[in-house]
């Protein structure tokens, strides 16, 4: 072999290793790709989402203006949420509102501003709740709030701080500061 022919080589082989170098040096390590956790996972407008039991049967229908779901933290926000439950026959039983929304990872949606739960079955004793915060645990429904609350009834409307219940079940009940007022209902005297 030439020396020429030797001398070419060499610097085409150091060439190729230089390109190489500068190569890889570009790429970086992709496992320390930084992400801003601040920003959501990924975002949607004008939301419906159906959610069955394990049985199949029709569960709760959340419908939202807007959603933001953070993976990190296995948390969904929504905004102007409005919940449809189902009762077991597939009756729509009660329609929650509320200014905004978070869903948690175990189930747990938790309503802020302006939350109003209104009956949507005709003998429904219980046709109203208003507060500015409550907790629904969408798997046994069960509802909490801290704030205070006003019970709307069919004779009767209550206010009071604190109350529990549960949606299936068509119960509330009022922990403290309780003020309540009744409609008596004067019978017809039969002709």
């Amino acid at each position: 072999m030439s020396k020429t022919r030797r001398w070419v080589i060499i610097v085409l082989s150091l060439a190729a290793l230089v390109l190489i170098g500068i190569n890889l040096a570009d790429k970086g390590d992709p496992a320390q790709a930084v992400f801003n956790t601040s920003d959501p996972t990924y975002k949607s407008e004008h939301t419906d989402t159906v959610v069955y039991s394990p049985e199949g049967a029709l569960s709760y229908r959340l419908i939202a203006q807007h959603v933001e779901y953070y993976s990190d933290r296995a948390v969904s926000w929504f905004t102007q949420p409005v919940l449809t439950t189902f009762d077991k026959n597939k009756i729509e039983t009660w329609s929650i509102k509320a200014d905004r929304a978070k869903l948690t990872e175990d189930r747990m949606l938790y309503l802020y501003g302006h939350v109003e739960v209104n009956a949507l079955v005709p003998d429904a004793q219980l046709r109203k709740i208003t507060t500015d915060n409550a907790q629904i645990n969408l798997v046994t429904q069960d509802v909490t709030s801290e704030d205070l609350v006003t019970l709307y009834g069919t004779t009767f409307n209550s206010s009071g701080l604190k109350m529990r219940g549960n949606l299936r079940s068509k119960n509330a009940e009022l922990i403290e500061k309780v003020r309540t007022s009744y409609e008596i209902q004067s019978k017809q005297p039969q002709p």
